[in-house]
């Protein structure tokens, strides 16, 4: 018989998705989407499941569970083979969990009488959970308003810890157990019988331990040489990527320079040497961090590998925060959605620390406690199930495309996206390349595609860029040097600011694009011997062969295969490949119908399609001189740039991609 799984409905299933949302969004409160959430319903808690993040919780995640089972295994002292509290997940489960795995936490959820139920990891209180003084602080500053609970592994454990806490109290004050538990080094649970009553309780407490950290005025940042800083990490971030990456592809490496890293120094920070403070920094972020201090005159890569390995001799895995005390934290990922929440997990753990110090001692997780975290499958579990899940033939190749607010830039990235490249959309136009790095993301995911002001003709801009694309990054495995423009004219009458527009965007922008960018992949190859790296100029068919009445942009063009031929012979012995892609005509994009400087308007006023007295005359004209009968598309591109890159044996080519208009002698 099929056994009709029950949903959450009416008032108070929307209170918990409106808590949810709230402090699920709000990463004060929540990282990497963690924390809980549950609700209690005729007997029925509905719980959130793992993985699945407060922010986007909806009334269909939650998992419906037996109250009365719960609470049956949690005071059961009856051996179980497994889990103990999946064994009882299951016998209280209603319907068919689809998949669904309901959290840990169910026991704690079902002892509190509460309709509502919100567990977080609140940093401003985690400085209070995470302190030595954690008992007179309590005491002090929250009075009966809150029991403490010593840190307990998660499970069954912690739920009978949480009972005997509340049991505790109601014999010591005679009164039922408080609304607010706090969980050292670990989180809070704050519960209530409306939305209002649980908001109103979460923000009491955070208010008020708030006030306490700002009494003690925080401890001064180290200041940094933003010149230097860049340069090291042009160096350690590529480094670290092909040292952290799987044999399949190179790592993602994220950094922070912020006031919280540089702060690490000034305080001797515990979360370096101590160990961990919660939890979520072990699954997210990793025990301990790899700590490197580079010698003023040594070989930074050397020196980093060597660290590298002497971390993973030391506690078996690699490291996936590196941090450089008082300078820079790295965070190492599959994606950079990942990275990012390393890191941000990471630097959230020093804020904690730095407040902890500022009420009382810091306390760290000891290695009992955090040896139960890192070998607990229910993490692991976790983690698996929030993972990105992307895949196609560019997977974990981070990909810079410049010229990427419109036209061929912005069509090639939108191709690329969807075969697994993680973009950075480079453009003059930031705002323009910010809107699509938006939408991407939208549609994508978090961190799919970046945005980054650059003017390639500008030799500043064009190293910023890159070093900018480095602190996100950490690295390029494929560099598109698309940016270009084109002014049409007569030799009669061409401009000589006009023939400059054209000559410093599409030449002397290929060569400084691929000088900022030529080192960051040389450094990943110093790791990675064996693999390759891509820098690829969308060339045109005017690179292959004169143009009438458009000599400025042909010879920009014919200039840059020089220059992809003599790149390629140079930088064979880094691992990088150089070759262009020399598309035709790109007839439906803003290159040529923009109706004040389109090429359309352009030719027609220049005389160059004779006999033409219209827009449609001109187009009509070149697809004329196309055996396929069309323009080109960004699509054909994309197929150019994955053969260029799935192969391994090609490099200084030209690669034609005209519909037969342009062939090869």
């Amino acid at each position: 018989m099929t056994v009709v799984t029950p949903v959450a409905q009416g008032r108070m299933a929307d209170e918990l998705i409106e808590v949810a949302h709230r402090f699920g969004a709000n990463p004060e409160y929540s990282r990497a989407g963690g924390g809980n959430a549950s609700v209690k319903l005729d007997g029925v808690l509905f719980i959130k499941p793992s993985g699945v993040p407060l922010a986007t919780l909806t009334a269909a995640d939650l998992v419906p569970l037996r109250i009365d089972v719960l609470l049956e295994a949690l005071n059961s002292d009856s051996e179980v083979a497994g889990d103990p509290v999946q064994v009882a997940a299951t016998a209280a489960r209603l319907g068919d969990a689809s998949g669904r795995r309901p959290s840990v936490e169910i026991l704690f959820h079902a002892l509190i009488p509460d309709a509502l139920v919100l567990h977080t990891h609140p940093l401003v209180a985690n400085a209070l959970t995470c302190n030595a003084d954690a008992e007179d602080l309590v005491a002090r500053l929250l009075g009966d308003e809150a029991v403490l609970v010593p840190y307990t592994d998660p499970g069954v454990p912690l739920a009978r810890e949480v009972a005997q806490a509340r049991h505790d109290y109601t014999v010591r004050t005679g009164r039922p157990a408080p609304a607010i538990t706090l969980l050292a080094n670990h989180g809070i649970i704050v519960a209530g019988n409306t939305a209002a009553e649980l908001t109103e309780r979460a923000e009491w407490l955070t208010a008020t331990i708030a006030a306490a950290v700002d009494a003690t005025p925080a401890p001064p940042a180290e200041p940094v040489d933003a010149a230097a800083l860049t340069a090291l990490r042009n160096v350690v971030a590529p480094t670290l990527r092909g040292l952290l990456g799987t044999p399949e592809r190179l790592a993602v490496v994220t950094s922070d320079a912020g006031d919280l890293v540089r702060w690490t120094t000034a305080a001797g920070c515990a979360v370096l040497t101590q160990g961990p403070l919660i939890p979520d920094q072990i699954v997210y972020a990793g025990s301990f961090p790899l700590v490197f201090t580079p010698s003023p005159q040594g070989d930074v890569a050397t020196e980093l590998a060597a660290a590298v390995a002497a971390h993973r001799s030391r506690h078996g895995k690699a490291p996936i925060i590196t941090v450089i005390p008082g300078l820079v934290a790295f965070g190492a990922g599959a994606d950079l959605a990942a990275a990012r929440t390393a890191l941000a997990t990471f630097t959230d753990a020093l804020r904690v620390a730095r407040d902890a110090d500022r009420l009382g001692t810091v306390r760290c997780m000891d290695a009992a406690q955090r040896g139960f975290i890192e070998n607990w499958e229910a993490e692991s579990y976790r983690q698996s199930v929030a993972a990105s899940k992307v895949a196609g033939r560019l997977t974990g190749k981070v990909v810079m495309i410049t010229g990427a607010a419109q036209g061929f830039g912005l069509g090639i990235a939108q191709e690329l996206i969807t075969q697994g490249a993680q973009l950075i959309l480079a453009d003059l136009n930031l705002d323009g390349a910010q809107a699509n790095a938006d939408a991407m993301c939208t549609e994508h995911g978090p961190g799919r595609a970046v945005a980054i002001r650059m003017d390639v003709s500008d030799e500043a801009s064009a190293l910023a860029a890159v070093a900018e694309a480095v602190a996100v990054y950490g690295g390029l495995d494929v560099f598109v040097s698309n940016a270009g423009v084109l002014r049409a004219g007569s030799i009669f009458t061409q401009s000589v600011s006009d023939f400059d527009l054209v000559t410093n965007v599409n030449y002397r922008g290929y060569f400084l694009g691929v000088r900022a960018v030529a080192p960051v992949m040389a450094a990943q190859h110093a790791v990675r011997p064996a693999d390759w790296f891509d820098i690829i100029e969308i060339n045109s068919k005017s690179g292959l062969a004169g143009s009438k009445a458009n000599f400025a942009y042909a010879g920009s063009k014919f200039g840059g295969i020089g220059l992809t031929q003599s790149f390629a012979l140079e930088l064979v012995s880094d691992g990088v490949k150089v070759n262009a892609i020399c598309p035709g005509n790109y007839l439906d994009g803003p290159l040529w119908t923009d109706p004040e400087r389109g090429l359309f308007v352009q030719y027609l006023r220049a005389g160059k399609v004779p006999g033409a007295t219209s827009i449609d005359d001109v187009r009509r004209h070149y697809e004329a001189q196309v055996p396929m009968r069309r323009g080109c598309f960004p699509a054909d591109l994309a197929k150019a740039i994955y053969y260029i890159v799935d192969q391994d044996y090609e490099t200084g080519q030209a690669v034609p991609v005209t519909g037969g208009q342009n062939m090869l002698n």
